[in-house]
């Protein structure tokens, strides 16, 4: 009896032993590491690639590694890049701050998301650098209280592509840089949406501007090309969809501008070559100021209420293609034998009173028009070259199947109301 009393307190002993060595014996698990500490942990080269989740830490990035986040990352803090060959992708930044880089060369940003609320990205002094497939959003406010999408000073050949940024002060804003491509970007509801100051060799190509103050404004820059864009609805009161500013040797081509108060303003602009553009329903196409060597050419210009508010002074316009010219091509050469003066009363009058403008196209209108090309006033702006429009004669063409079915149509209503009778 005592002999299996003890076998079963030793029994129960040696269970107690297990799982005290079981406990005891083997190391607990560790406590995660911050981002930070596995940032630390990498070596020069490596890629990180984050487990899905939410990281509330400001981070420093000091050596040139890779971060994944793979969309499924969010970051309440901010990224300090303080390295050359630095990649970020795929992390929502949903913090005050987004990415901050300076001084560094080879960084690329893709595939993020910026619902910040301070300066999404921002670099000083950044060379060779990418920024593609990003999507910022700001919050609507005044835009004293909103911040750039994406900041560049000093910088230099920067590549900005295929990303979206929408209600913030000024959509991408360069100040000192140069070497800047941006290309085929979506920019919607800021100040402006490219601001360019300072800075030269800066290309803008393909990209959609809507809903600002001004879609492109450059402002004491030299060097800049503004080619196939999409110029549209910037149209509150004194908007335009480009303004030059004090800026030379700009080529203004293959635009489409249209639907804003003023499609274009020179301000003290110099050597500009604007050609075959659509510049369609603004209120006034050319705003003129101290202008100097502008080639205004090959341009289509449809259903705009006024070609120029001002005179003929370093502006000059060669053939373009005008809506409302009446003009004849008697000798054949596709342009027409009497001048196009740009220039109107009643659009002067339209500038002063936009409510004007409901009354184009009526008789007495019409009139003053034509009063208008018969009296120029001195310095009127005139293109001695205007393209002339073919008249569309009328073509009749024929379709067995069309004819076939109203053919049908015809025996059944005939059939139809011989019953009825």
């Amino acid at each position: 009896m005592n002999l299996k009393i003890t076998m079963g307190i030793n029994r129960k002993k040696g269970i107690l032993c297990a799982l005290f060595f079981c406990i005891v014996g083997f190391p607990s698990p560790a406590y995660a590491q911050t981002l930070q500490q596995q940032i630390d942990n990498l070596q020069a080269g490596e890629v990180l690639e984050l487990i899905p989740g939410q990281y509330s830490e400001n981070i420093i990035i000091d050596k040139a590694i890779s971060i994944n986040g793979n969309k499924n990352v969010a970051l309440l803090g901010k990224i300090e890049i303080m390295s050359d060959d630095v990649e970020i992708k795929g992390i929502q930044f949903l913090g005050q701050r987004g990415i901050v880089a300076r001084k560094v060369k080879n960084i690329k940003i893709t595939e993020s998301t910026f619902r910040t609320d301070k300066f999404p990205i921002y670099f000083d002094g950044v060379v060779n650098s990418k920024i593609t497939k990003v999507d910022i959003a700001g919050e609507s406010n005044h835009y004293s209280k909103m911040s750039h999408g994406i900041s560049l000073y000093n910088s230099k050949d920067i590549y900005i592509n295929h990303s979206i940024v929408t209600q913030v002060q000024d959509g991408i804003y360069l100040e000192g840089s140069m070497g800047v491509i941006i290309e085929g970007n979506k920019i919607t509801h800021g100040r402006y949406g490219t601001h360019i100051m300072y800075g030269n060799d800066i290309k803008l190509i393909g990209n959609d501007y809507a809903h600002h103050i001004t879609g492109i404004m450059a402002m004491m820059v030299d060097g800049v090309i503004i080619e196939s864009n999409s110029i549209k609805q910037q149209n509150s009161l004194n908007s335009s969809g480009l303004t030059l500013y004090q800026s030379s040797n700009v080529n203004i081509i293959h635009n489409t501008i249209r639907e804003n108060s003023i499609a274009v303003q020179f301000q003290q602009a110099e050597s500009v070559n604007m050609s075959e553009n659509i510049i369609a329903s603004n209120l006034l196409v050319l705003k003129n100021m101290q202008p100097k060597d502008i080639l205004f050419t090959k341009n289509k210009l449809y259903g705009n209420v006024l070609v120029a508010s001002s005179g003929s002074e370093g502006i000059k316009l060669l053939a373009n293609t005008y809506d409302d010219y009446g003009g004849e091509d008697f000798d054949g050469d596709g342009y027409g034998d009497s001048e196009y003066i740009a220039t109107s009363t009643f659009g002067k009058w339209v500038l002063k009173n936009e409510h004007y403008q409901y009354f184009i196209g009526n008789t007495a209108t019409e009139l003053l028009n034509k009063m208008d090309k018969n009296i120029a006033e001195e310095n009127t702006l005139v293109d001695m070259m205007p393209v002339s429009q073919e008249r569309q004669a009328w073509q009749l063409s024929f379709s067995l199947n069309h004819f076939s079915i109203g053919i049908s149509l015809l025996v059944l209503l005939i059939f139809s109301w011989r019953r009825l009778k």
